[in-house]
């Protein structure tokens, strides 16, 4: 299965469509198992709507960058991490275009894509705004984009149990399958990294390891 880019927004890699599918079905089976929807139906569209309204943390969404929504940290600015075009190029494509000492010829070509879109638009470029990346680190957990919304498992070492072992999953601000949204997935975080039998406060089990 190939999950290469696909619709406006050129939705890429498993970890993307598999979100976008729990978004748009309830379970990240639907395009997980036939990724080739987003090109060939409405989801087209809809998967660049998900994509710029979607955060993923420590990533904000594209959309908390242009509504003022996300505000950086004093971590964030050192990594260069501002508000602007640049750091939207970030979000994107982050990993392939930025960072480097220079701008890159698809960095300069969003750029000046941008400013003619603008120019016709007729929205002003405010002359201190970053429209690059260059130079501009990667965003990573200590910066304010890092929300914790996903279930990890948590290493901590607890003196009631044999194993020293917490039994517990904790919050953590970067993308794992488990999300703090999804009623059940705490259950199943427990589940996978302890292998243990889950009951209910009555003794029922609730999950089978």
């Amino acid at each position: 299965m190939s999950y290469f880019g696909r619709g406006a927004k050129q939705l890429s890699y498993n970890y993307n469509y598999g979100p976008f599918s729990e978004s748009m079905f309830g379970t990240v089976r639907t395009l997980l198992d036939k990724p080739e929807l987003v090109a060939d139906t409405w989801l087209n569209l809809a998967s660049a709507i998900f994509f710029f309204a979607y955060p993923q943390p420590p990533k904000p969404s594209m959309l908390q960058v242009i509504d003022g929504t996300w505000q950086p940290n004093d971590h964030d600015k050192a990594n260069g991490l501002v508000p602007g075009f640049g750091v939207t190029t970030q979000i994107i494509n982050g990993g392939v275009e930025c960072g480097g000492p220079t701008e890159i010829a698809q960095s300069q070509n969003r750029i000046k894509y941008y400013k003619e879109f603008a120019n016709y638009l007729k929205v002003p470029v405010p002359e201190n705004e970053v429209l690059g990346c260059a130079n501009m680190k990667q965003f990573d957990e200590g910066g304010s984009g890092a929300l914790k919304i996903y279930w990890e498992q948590d290493w901590g070492w607890s003196p009631d149990t044999p194993s020293g072992s917490t039994y517990a999953c904790q919050l953590v601000g970067y993308q794992t399958p488990f999300s703090a949204f999804k009623a059940g997935d705490y259950t199943k975080c427990v589940q996978k990294f302890y292998k243990v039998n889950i009951v209910n406060d009555d003794g029922t089990r609730l999950m089978a390891a």
